[in-house]
């Protein structure tokens, strides 16, 4: 076991929400069947890219897996009789471009296990699900309180983070989930300042933040013990189903959805602020607000997972808030991640773009509310504060409510003045990789619009020069024609006799079939 956990802990720290792009490159014969050679691109940078070859099989074992999504991926049919001919290998390889295009262009698809070991190998032929049972088991061991009972497998989106039904042996009858996830990226607490935040962290008390029950941290990642809710969290609630299914099954393509009334969106959209403004006052970093992250208690929402920033982890909106290079704060991704949360509520369905330019009809308020977080006029400039949210028109009835209630328990959580300063500076080399990764974007974004321009300039020189060289064709043509016509004139006015003698030589029928000079590299 320790040989195994060493090599577990050096393992290296992938982004998952890097974003993967593939090209099929060509095909190739090999032992009487067909490959496909894909080289694949991780992020903005051509430098991190690596090719694997697939068969027909392989996307057709592929989509078999991501099937339970609901979604029509389009995958071209197999054929037995002349799958070898070159022109429908040409026609196929074409068709699975599409289907991974398809695919890739789905975020819940693109984030799946399976579609990221069939273009990564490399890094996801791991176990994960075994690695997490068994670090889960020796976080544990110590404890004689809690039980696992039972995975859920591929619950949520992320790769790395696994869940379990939990049993406690002094209250057997309480529902609770266990969840486990490794180290992100983004991940810069020593281990020892780790502990101290993990334990004020077991302390915090809000209205509007759903406790922890037990946490606990291993050298590789932490486990969070907390109570389970059978409707799940507000996706599942407008999403219509049942939390404990896999994640593509869930999101992939919903039967049926839902969207709150605007008075509820008012209420959950204000209790959210009230808890995104306890955690900024307080200096904890969050950056991972979206509706998988929220609960919808009888009373109240709830924020969930406020351990993903510490533990480093890579945000959900992640790849949308790297193209837009106002967002490097975490309070402002906070702020832009309300933005979607708002959208999703409001009609039933996520946001799958990075602003938003025309909004579909709802309550002016409400509209007015969205467009200043999510219009792409807004994202050039710094987004609004959760404070000056607060005080939007939209919330005007949520803030009565509030005060007609009366006294809340009163909220809590308290740092060490060296956690602080350790928190801070952990969230600076976060934020500063966040910008590093904007900039590179927006200088790949330039390159590929410079190329463009070059590529547009070399085009339009090519159609200039065709255009003369045409031109100067039809030009020679007219004073053909011309010429053969004044030709024709002379024979038939002036010279006839010369024209009809025998011995004469007849200049007017050479003329008269006279043809233009060919043009070198011309092509009609």
């Amino acid at each position: 076991m320790a040989l195994f956990e060493k090599r577990y802990t050096n393992k290296v720290l992938l982004d998952d929400t890097e974003k993967l792009t593939s090209v099929i490159e060509n095909a190739r014969t090999i032992d009487g069947h067909t490959e496909y050679v894909i080289r694949i691109q991780r992020g903005p940078l051509p430098e991190k890219s690596w090719r694997v070859s697939r068969r027909y099989n392989d996307f057709v074992q592929l989509n078999a897996t991501l099937s339970i999504s609901g979604i029509d991926l389009a995958l071209p049919p197999k054929k037995i009789i002349g799958n070898m001919e070159p022109d429908f290998i040409a026609q196929r390889q074409v068709a699975l471009q599409n289907y991974l295009n398809n695919i890739l262009m789905n975020p819940i698809l693109a984030s799946s296990l399976p579609m990221k070991k069939f273009l990564d190998p490399d890094n996801y032929t791991a176990p994960l699900h075994e690695i997490a049972l068994q670090q889960v088991s020796l976080a544990l061991r110590s404890d004689a309180n809690f039980e696992v009972c039972k995975a859920i497998p591929d619950m949520g989106w992320r790769l790395r983070k696994h869940y379990y039904t939990v049993k406690n042996r002094q209250n057997p009858k309480q529902e609770l989930l266990l969840a486990w996830v490794e180290f992100g990226p983004d991940k810069h607490l020593q281990d020892k300042d780790m502990q101290g935040v993990f334990k004020s962290l077991g302390t915090l008390k809000h209205n509007y933040i759903e406790p922890i029950v037990y946490q606990h941290v291993t050298e590789n990642g932490a486990l969070m013990i907390r109570n389970f809710y059978p409707t799940g969290t507000l996706r599942d609630i407008l999403c219509v189903t049942k939390p404990k299914q896999p994640f593509i099954k869930k999101y992939g393509n919903p039967k049926q959805t839902k969207s709150l009334t605007v008075p509820e969106i008012a209420m959950y959209g204000y209790q959210i602020l009230e808890a995104l403004g306890f955690l900024h006052e307080k200096g904890l970093p969050y950056g991972h607000l979206h509706t998988g992250n929220i609960l919808l208690t009888q009373r109240c929402a709830k924020l969930l997972d406020l351990e993903n920033g510490l533990l480093g982890l890579p945000a959900f909106y992640r790849p949308y808030v790297v193209q837009r290079r106002k967002l490097h704060a975490t309070t402002q991704v906070d702020v832009y991640s309300f933005g979607h949360v708002l959208y999703e509520m409001a009609f039933g369905r996520p946001l799958l773009e990075a602003t938003c330019s025309e909004l579909p009809y709802c309550e002016a308020t409400l509209k007015s509310l969205l467009e200043v977080i999510l219009a792409p006029e807004a994202l050039k400039q710094d987004l609004p504060t959760v404070s000056h949210l607060l005080e939007h028109p939209f919330f005007e009835s949520a803030r009565h409510a509030v005060l007609a209630v009366g006294s809340m328990e009163r909220p809590h959580f308290k740092l060490s003045s060296h956690l602080k300063e350790a928190l801070q500076q952990a969230v600076n080399k976060a934020e500063q990789r966040l910008k590093d990764e904007q900039k590179v974007a927006r200088h790949q974004k330039r390159l590929v619009k410079v190329q463009e321009m070059m590529s547009s300039e070399e085009e339009m020189k090519k159609r200039k020069q065709k255009l003369k060289k045409e031109q100067k064709l039809a030009q020679e043509q007219r004073s053909a024609n011309q010429l053969s016509a004044n030709g024709m004139k002379h024979v038939n006015g002036k010279s006839p006799e010369r024209s009809d003698s025998p011995t004469s030589t007849s200049t007017a029928t050479s003329v008269g079939t006279l043809t233009p000079p060919s043009l070198p590299g011309h092509k009609s």
